[in-house]
Formats: C-alpha cells, sequence, structure tokens
C-alpha cells in the first residue's frame, strides 16, 4: 500500500481561521470518513429498502444522502450514494468508522448480488469549504463545468491517464462544502495543483468550528443511534411515500402522531471566569429551577474572539427555544442559539 503523505499544514487553527475569513475558502485534509464501494447488479434495489431516502429514481452521474437506521427508528449511519452506474455506487460517510453501515448493509444482503468493498486506500479526499469553494474548485479542475451546482451535484473526470478526480457538493460544514476525491494516479497532479492555488490543508479542528457555527450535523456526534432522524432535523432524507425499510414503521409512527420529543440546537456557552467550568461532548444539560435532565451536548469548539465557546445539543423541545438558558450538571451555563 502507497501512503501519500499530506501537506505541511498551517501553523494553527486559529491562523487558518483568520485566512479562510480574509479568502473566503479553507482546505481540508479530512482524519474522518470513508468511502465505499458498493457493485453489483442488486445494489441500489438493496438500498432502497434499507435506507430512509428513494433510490430507484436515481439518475446516472448523480448523488443523493440517505439515512441507514436500525430497527427502533435510530440513525447508523447517513452517507452519501453516487451513482455512477446501475451496477456501480460510491457510499460516502463522515462517520469515523464506516463499519457499522456496513454491517447494517451486509446484514441484509442475502441472496442479492451487492458486494461493499473499502475503498479508502485507493481515493484520497479533501474538503474545500466556504463561500468562495466553487469557484476555487472551478479553477482547480478547469475541465469541468461547476455551474448550477446545487447540494447533491457531482462532477467527475480523468484528470491524468487513469487517474480520476471526483467532486461533490455535501454541504458538510455549512453551504459551499465540497468532497474532493482523486484515485492514487492523480493525487500528484492535485496536490500540485493546490500549491499552485497557495492552499495548504488546515487543521481538522477548523471543519468542526465552521460546522458548529453552522449548526451542521456530523455522523459519529450528532448523528448517532441515540437519536432518530426527525430528532437530528434529517426529515429531508426521509421519503414517507417510498414504502418499507429498516425502522419505518418506528419513524412513519413518530411523525404521524408527533412524537418528536427532542431537537438538535446550537448554544454558546455564558461567560465565565477562567476557573469556570468546561463544556465537553456528553455533558448532560439541565432545566432551570427544576434541575430536570434536558438534554445532552454533542459538540464543542472554541471560538476565535473573546474566548467564545460554541456547540450542539439535542434538548427536549420545551427548551429549544432560543434565548433559553440552561446549565450543564458540570456548572457550565449555556444559552440556545436561533436555529441557522
Amino acid at each position: 500500500m502507497v501512503t501519500i503523505a499530506p501537506f505541511a499544514q498551517v501553523a494553527s487553527r486559529d491562523d487558518a481561521y483568520r485566512d479562510f475569513i480574509d479568502r473566503g475558502v479553507v482546505l481540508i485534509q479530512p482524519q474522518f470518513g470513508s468511502v465505499v464501494g458498493h457493485v453489483g447488479s442488486d445494489v441500489l434495489d438493496l438500498l432502497h429498502r434499507l435506507t430512509t431516502n428513494s433510490m430507484l429514481d436515481l439518475p446516472n452521474g448523480s448523488a443523493r444522502r440517505t439515512v441507514l437506521t436500525n430497527e427502533k427508528g435510530r440513525i447508523v449511519d447517513v452517507f452519501w450514494v453516487l451513482k455512477r452506474s446501475d451496477k456501480e455506487l460510491l457510499l460516502i460517510s463522515d462517520a469515523p468508522d464506516a463499519l457499522p453501515m456496513r454491517n447494517g448493509i451486509d446484514r441484509f444482503t442475502i441472496i442479492e448480488d451487492a458486494e461493499l468493498n473499502d475503498l479508502n486506500d485507493l481515493l484520497s479526499r479533501w474538503y474545500l469549504i466556504g463561500p468562495n469553494a466553487e469557484d476555487v474548485i472551478g479553477e482547480l479542475l478547469p475541465e469541468l463545468d461547476f455551474s448550477d451546482s446545487e447540494t447533491g451535484s457531482f462532477r467527475g473526470t480523468d484528470i491524468v491517464d487513469g487517474g480520476v478526480a471526483l467532486a461533490l457538493r455535501t454541504d458538510a460544514a455549512g453551504p459551499q462544502s465540497w468532497l474532493l476525491m482523486a484515485g492514487k494516479p492523480a493525487v500528484s497532479e492535485i496536490t500540485s495543483r493546490f500549491a499552485s492555488a497557495d492552499l495548504q490543508p488546515a487543521p481538522n479542528e477548523l471543519f468542526d468550528l465552521v460546522r458548529i457555527k453552522n449548526q451542521v450535523p456530523i455522523a459519529g456526534k450528532e448523528l448517532t443511534e441515540d437519536v432518530n432522524p426527525l430528532e437530528a432535523g434529517l426529515i429531508d432524507l426521509v421519503d414517507f411515500d417510498k414504502g418499507c425499510y429498516v425502522g419505518q414503521e418506528v419513524i412513519a409512527r413518530l411523525d404521524t402522531y408527533d412524537k418528536v420529543q427532542r431537537a438538535l440546537v446550537g448554544f454558546t456557552q455564558i461567560a465565565e471566569s477562567e476557573d469556570g467550568p468546561n463544556l465537553s461532548s456528553g455533558d448532560r444539560i439541565s432545566a432551570p429551577g427544576s434541575g430536570r435532565d434536558a438534554g445532552w451536548v454533542t459538540s464543542v469548539a472554541n471560538g476565535i474572539q473573546n474566548d467564545e465557546v460554541i456547540g450542539m445539543s439535542y434538548l427536549r423541545k420545551a427548551y429549544c427555544e432560543a434565548g433559553t438558558q440552561l446549565a450543564t450538571t458540570e456548572g457550565a451555563e449555556i444559552k440556545v442559539l436561533p436555529n441557522r
């Protein structure tokens, strides 16, 4: 196996963020996520029957996001399905480990012609994020037309002999987040183009800061088996008309009878002294006065100015209104932010 060395990263996350604000784009070489190949004559039908979104009408050369849930309607993984042909798909996840998704699909693959293959050693990945990302990726890949690129837009071409470059708009850290993938023969050409554009990968912590500011959930943090797609705000990824899938009855019942009890919100920590309590993922949140359990923290990031701390959490719906003040069981005080 050939190991491709990453670029030397910029000095710090804060320097990278300031550069991001100035240039309107940042390059991230993610240390998370995976690409899984799904090949065989039954792959589309299988995913259509297993996941929340419709797959049978997915055109060649396009992508659609879907949710794999368990029998309780809880999230196993959320991933993009990129259709290269009727018999060849790429499953693209930001989860820290693709094994739950693969196991969830394998479990229901019995007589179907469908095989999963780990492609992480064959495809390198980068994120380009920010309001100018589309312009920059267009300059990096002038072979392709990036006009009229909506979320889920997919472009691909061979940029060297046998070396494919694939670009998918995922909005994974907020509007204009593009995932760029390259096969091994194309990697040196892609990295050369990054260097010509004066782009160096920023620390992965900047990806989290930008996505938390934009209140975008990610697999492994907000999107886990602790919650269902409706609590996570993923109702747009649920096709209520397509028929059965794993967990379908639970999700349909929650929607029909308005039984969704929690919602995902952003928050900011109310200013504390230097010796005040810290915030961490997993901290429980209590309601003011009663001390009743109100939810939990999923992600936390330190801001750039004024020691700002922001994060995301699941809260009971009674506490989701912007401006609501709560506290963690560790004593950190937080305030709910308006939805983005």
